[in-house]
C-alpha cells in the first residue's frame, strides 16, 4: 500500500491549527490556515520523492475543514441531542448524574466555563476523564472513523464501540474538534468561501460545477490558473431565483422585457444526468441520490431511470436536466408538496406516492453545452428532448409575458389554485450555476406581501434556548391560540400549542422579551396549556402573564404533534403586540376556519393581488402619505392634555409613559412632536417631574434645555429618538433607549445601558456593522480629543503602567523612524506600535530603517556628515521580529 498524506499528518496537529484559527482575529484566520497548508504541500513534495505512487491529496483533510462540503459517505444520523446520549453511554455516566445532565440540557445557561456550542460543553464536561497527551492518530485514522460511523450496516451497540475505542485514545482537545465535524460546524467564525480560497484562487468557481473532492485534487497546485464547466455526472449548483413581491414587478418590465412564467413547486430541487444509458441524480446541495430505491443508475435497477429509457428521445445520447422532483400520488392523481408526510428521495414501490420529475431547464444535450444559450432556445430544446408522461417525467407549464397586469392574473390563477407561488425568468437569461441575485430569474410568493396572507395573533405558552451567539437566551418560542370560553362574554382558560417559531425576532426583541418574562418562567408547563406531542420547550409562562405576537406563515398543514391538529409552515413573527392584552388571542375556532377543504395543507392567502398591488412605488408611497391614518388637530390647545376633539389613537406603544418636549427642529417643530405623542397615548407634559419618562431636546443650546441637561437628572433624548420610535415598522413595541439617542441620562438607565454597550457605542452581544462601527470610531475620536496627551505625558503613563517604561502596545513610541524603501511595508507596523515616521532625515530622526543588507553611497554621506552623532542604521526586519516576540529585542543582530 502507497504512502498518503493523510497518513502522514497527525490530526493533533490539525486540531491545534483549528485552535489557533478560533482565537485569531478575524482578519489573520485565512493566513493561519494558509500556513498550515503550505505545510501539507512541502510534506506532499517530500512524499512524492520518497514514493512518486504516493497519495497527495489534501481532501481527507479539507472534508474535516469543511464538512458541510463532504458528499461521499453518508450521514452520521448525529445531533446534539443523540450524541449526547451516545457520550452518556460511552462514558457510562447515568442519566441523572451531573456531567449528563449538562451534556443533555446543553442549551441551559450554566455558570463557570460552560462553552458556547455543545463541542465546548462536552469538552468542559468531560476533559477529565480523556488522558493528557494527545494520541498519534493520523487524518487518514479519524476519517476511517467517521466512515465507520456514517456506515448504515453499524448498528447502535457498533457505533457504541466504534467511539469507545477512538475516546480512549485520544486527548480532550482532540475530542472536541472530532464532536464539532461530527455535527459539521466548526464555529472557527470564518466562512467556506475564504477557506475554499486558501486551497486555489479559482477553488469557489471551481465548486459551482464540482465536489470538494475534485477542487482539492485538480487544484492541488494553487500557482496554477483553472477554468471549470458543467461536465455530465458531476453535480453543479443549480441558478438560484431572487425574492420578488407582487408589488414590485412592475419595475421587471420597465424597459420592454418580455419573460417566461412558471408554477413554483414545493419539492426537491435536483439534477438529473444521463449518458449512454447510465444515469445519476443530485439533490440540490449536491448529494446523490441515484442509489435510492425510485432512482437507479439504470433503467433496470429503479423507478425513474426506466421512466426515462422510455420517455427520452430515441437520438439521445447525453443530457443533463435541471428540475424539480415531486411526490405523485398513485390513486389520486394529484402532485404533492414538501408538507406532507413523505420524502421524495425516499420513495418505494410500496409507497403512496411515487417520484415524479418536472423539467424546467437543459444544461446539456448530446454531449454540447447549452448554458450560454437563451432560456428561450433552451426551452425549444427541451420539449424535444423527451414524451410527457403524467405523473411520472413532466415539463413545467410555461407562459410568455410582457406586462404586469398579466403577470397579476398568472399570480391569481396560482392562488386559487393553492400552489406555492410564480417563477418567472427573462426570455434571454443564460444559466449561471449559483447565482441568484441580477440573474433575472424571479421567485413570488404572496407571504412576500404584506396584505395577502393571515396573520394570526398567537400567544407566547413557552420558550427555547438558543445556541452561539444565543446562549443563555431564549430564542425560540412556542405559541398557541385558545379555546373559547364556555361562557359568553369570559376570557378564555385554556390554550393549545400551535407552532415553534424561531424567526422575525430582532436581538433587542429577544432580550426585551427574556426581560419581560425572566421572573415569570416556570419549569413545568401550566395546567391550562396543552403542550405538543414532541419538542417542549424548556421553559414555560402562564397565559395570564404572557404576551401575544403576530405571526405569518406560508401555509396551515396538517400535524399529529399539536393538539389543534394542524401548524404552520414557515412561520415567522412579524411584530411583538404590545398594545393586546393576553384574552385577545386567536381562537381555536378562528385558527380552524382556515381550513376549507380536506387537503393536508391549507394556504394562508386572504385576497387577489389587484392593480394596485403593482403600481409604480413612488405613486404608493405618496397614496399611502395620503391616508387618512391620523387625525389634525388644528383647534387643539398644544400644551395640554385637553382636546374639544379628542386624537383618534394609532397605538398604545408609550401608554402611561410621561413626556416632556422642551423643542424641536424645522421638520418637527414642538407642537408636531407633542400631536404625534399623543397619538401613541403619551401623558405629555410642560415640565419634567420624578415620574418622566424622557425629556425630547431638539436645540441643545437654549438656556432652558442646557439647565435641564447639566442637572443630570433625566433621560434627555435627542430628536431621533422620537423619529424612530413612531415609525410605523417600530410600532409592535417601546424599545429601549440607544446609547447615541440620549444626551444625558440619569444614573440608572445609564447602568442598564451599560450592559449592553462600551463607552464606544459598541454592542456586546451583536455582530459589528459599517454603520456601527462607524458611530463607534466617531465616538472614540470625540473622545481622544478631548483626552489628548503630548508625548511626554505618553512616556509618564508607560511608566507608571509597564515594566522598563515600554509600553507592548506602543513600543517604538519614543522613536523616529526614516525608511528608505518607500514601499518598506514593516513602515505600516512602526507606525501601528506609535512609532514617527519621517519622510525626509533631519535631526529628529533617531532610526534609519534599511530595507536590505546595504545603503546606497549617497545616503551613507549623509549619515557621516550630518547624523553621525545619535542616528541608529538598522535593517527594518528588526520591527518584524519585535512585533513576533511582542517586545524590543536587542538591535546588535540587525545594525548596519
Amino acid at each position: 500500500m502507497s504512502i498518503s498524506l493523510a497518513g502522514k499528518i497527525e490530526f493533533r496537529q490539525l486540531c491545534n491549527v483549528l485552535e489557533e484559527v478560533t482565537k485569531a482575529p478575524i482578519a489573520k484566520k485565512a493566513d493561519v490556515l494558509e500556513t498550515f497548508i503550505r505545510h501539507c504541500r512541502h510534506v506532499s513534495g517530500e512524499l512524492k520523492t520518497q514514493d512518486p505512487n504516493a497519495d497527495v491529496s489534501i481532501f481527507p483533510i479539507f472534508r474535516l475543514i469543511l464538512p458541510r462540503l463532504e458528499r461521499e459517505r453518508g450521514p452520521t444520523n448525529l445531533k446534539e441531542k443523540s450524541l449526547a446520549t451516545l457520550y452518556v453511554r460511552v462514558f457510562c455516566l447515568g442519566k441523572g448524574s451531573k456531567d449528563a445532565i449538562k451534556l443533555l440540557e446543553y442549551k441551559v445557561p450554566r455558570t463557570g466555563k460552560a462553552g458556547h456550542d455543545f463541542g465546548e460543553i462536552a469538552y468542559w464536561t468531560l476533559r477529565k476523564r480523556f488522558k493528557s497527551e494527545t494520541s498519534d492518530l493520523t487524518i487518514k485514522h479519524i476519517n476511517a472513523f467517521i466512515d465507520n460511523v456514517s456506515s448504515k450496516n453499524e448498528s447502535l451497540a457498533q457505533k457504541d464501540e466504534t467511539f469507545k475505542i477512538l475516546l480512549g485514545k485520544i486527548s480532550a482537545l482532540e475530542f472536541k474538534w472530532i464532536t464539532r465535524i461530527i455535527l459539521k460546524d466548526l464555529k472557527l467564525n470564518i466562512g467556506e468561501k475564504k477557506i475554499l480560497a486558501v486551497i486555489h484562487p479559482d477553488a469557489n468557481s471551481a465548486l459551482d460545477v464540482s465536489n470538494l473532492h475534485q477542487v482539492c485534487d485538480t487544484l492541488f497546485n494553487n500557482q496554477l490558473r483553472h477554468h471549470y464547466d458543467i461536465k455530465v455526472f458531476s453535480h453543479f449548483r443549480p441558478m438560484l431565483l431572487e425574492k420578488c413581491k407582487i408589488e414590485d414587478t412592475m419595475k421587471l418590465f420597465v424597459r420592454g422585457e418580455q419573460y417566461f412564467v412558471q408554477c413554483k413547486y414545493d419539492g426537491e430541487r435536483s439534477q438529473m444526468h444521463m449518458k449512454d444509458g447510465r444515469y445519476k441524480y443530485f439533490t440540490r446541495q449536491g448529494f446523490e441520490i441515484t442509489n435510492k430505491p425510485g432512482y437507479g443508475e439504470t433503467s433496470s435497477s429503479g423507478f425513474m431511470s426506466s421512466v426515462f429509457s422510455r420517455l427520452l428521445n430515441s437520438q439521445c445520447k447525453s443530457i443533463i436536466l435541471d428540475g424539480e422532483l415531486m411526490g405523485w400520488h398513485k390513486e389520486k392523481k394529484l402532485l404533492g408538496s414538501k408538507a406532507m408526510n413523505f420524502d421524495v428521495k425516499n420513495l418505494s414501490s410500496s409507497s403512496h406516492h411515487q417520484p415524479c420529475f418536472i423539467a424546467y431547464d437543459i444544461i446539456m444535450y448530446n454531449d454540447v453545452l447549452l448554458h450560454n444559450e437563451p432560456y428561450e432556445k433552451r426551452l425549444d430544446i427541451l420539449k424535444e428532448a423527451f414524451n410527457e408522461e403524467e405523473g411520472s417525467l413532466m415539463m413545467c407549464e410555461v407562459n410568455k409575458i410582457s406586462t404586469s397586469e398579466e403577470l397579476c392574473r398568472l399570480f391569481n390563477e396560482s392562488m386559487k389554485k393553492k400552489e406555492e407561488g410564480l417563477v418567472v425568468k427573462k426570455c434571454d437569461i443564460k444559466y449561471k450555476p449559483n447565482v441568484r441575485g441580477g440573474s433575472g430569474c424571479y421567485k413570488i410568493k404572496a407571504e412576500y406581501s404584506e396584505n395577502l396572507v393571515k396573520d394570526v395573533d398567537l400567544i407566547i405558552l413557552g420558550g427555547y434556548y438558543g445556541e452561539g451567539k444565543f446562549m443563555d437566551l431564549i430564542k425560540s418560542f412556542l405559541v398557541g391560540v385558545a379555546k373559547p370560553s364556555d361562557i359568553p362574554g369570559e376570557n378564555p382558560t385554556v390554550f393549545l400549542s400551535v407552532v415553534k417559531v424561531s424567526n422575525g425576532f430582532s436581538m433587542d426583541e429577544l432580550r426585551g422579551l427574556w426581560n419581560k418574562f425572566q421572573d415569570k418562567w416556570k419549569t413545568e408547563c401550566p395546567a391550562n396549556v396543552v403542550p405538543p406531542r414532541l419538542d417542549k420547550p424548556r421553559l414555560w409562562v402562564t397565559p395570564e402573564e404572557s404576551i401575544i405576537v403576530t405571526v405569518r406563515a406560508s401555509e396551515m398543514i396538517k400535524s399529529n404533534d399539536y393538539p389543534t391538529g394542524y401548524s404552520l409552515r414557515f412561520p415567522r413573527a412579524t411584530s411583538i403586540r404590545t398594545d393586546k392584552p393576553w384574552y385577545n388571542v386567536c381562537t381555536t375556532v378562528e385558527l380552524l376556519s382556515f381550513v376549507k377543504d380536506s387537503r393536508p395543507v391549507q394556504k394562508l392567502t386572504k385576497r387577489d393581488a389587484d392593480h394596485d398591488d403593482i403600481e409604480d412605488t413612488s405613486e404608493a408611497k405618496m397614496r399611502k402619505t395620503t391616508k387618512p391614518r391620523s387625525l389634525r388637530f388644528d383647534n387643539i390647545p398644544p400644551r395640554h392634555n385637553i382636546y374639544e376633539n379628542p386624537p383618534v389613537y394609532l397605538t398604545r406603544l408609550l401608554d402611561g409613559k410621561e413626556i416632556c418636549v422642551i423643542n424641536g427642529d424645522i421638520e418637527f417643530p414642538k407642537e408636531r412632536i407633542e400631536e404625534i405623542l399623543w397619538q401613541h397615548r403619551a401623558k405629555v407634559v410642560q415640565n419634567p417631574l420624578n415620574e418622566t419618562y424622557c425629556i425630547i431636546v431638539g436645540k441643545a443650546k437654549t438656556a432652558r434645555a442646557n439647565s435641564i441637561i447639566q442637572s443630570n437628572k433625566y433621560d434627555v433624548v435627542t430628536i431621533d429618538w422620537f423619529k424612530r420610535t413612531v415609525k410605523e415598522e417600530n410600532w409592535s413595541s417601546l424599545n429601549d433607549f440607544l446609547p447615541w439617542d440620549l444626551i444625558t441620562c440619569c444614573k440608572s438607565t445609564k447602568h442598564r445601558l451599560a450592559q449592553y454597550y462600551d463607552d464606544y457605542y459598541d454592542n456586546f452581544f451583536e455582530n459589528a456593522t459599517e454603520e456601527s462601527l462607524t458611530r463607534s470610531l466617531e465616538k472614540a475620536s470625540e473622545e481622544a480629543q478631548i483626552m489628548k496627551l503630548d508625548l511626554a505625558q505618553m512616556n509618564e503613563l508607560d511608566e507608571e503602567l509597564f515594566d522598563h517604561g515600554i509600553s507592548p502596545y506602543s513600543m517604538f513610541r519614543r522613536m523616529v523612524g526614516y525608511f528608505n524603501d518607500s514601499s518598506d511595508l514593516t513602515k505600516y507596523g512602526f507606525c501601528f506600535l506609535a512609532g514617527t515616521v519621517k519622510e525626509t532625515l533631519d535631526n529628529s530622526v533617531t532610526h534609519i530603517f534599511i530595507n536590505g543588507n546595504s545603503i546606497s553611497s549617497e545616503l551613507k554621506s549623509l549619515i557621516d556628515n550630518e547624523l553621525q552623532k545619535h542616528v541608529i542604521v538598522i535593517r527594518s526586519g528588526w520591527i518584524e521580529e519585535c512585533f513576533n516576540q511582542n517586545k524590543l529585542i536587542p538591535e546588535e543582530e540587525y545594525l548596519l
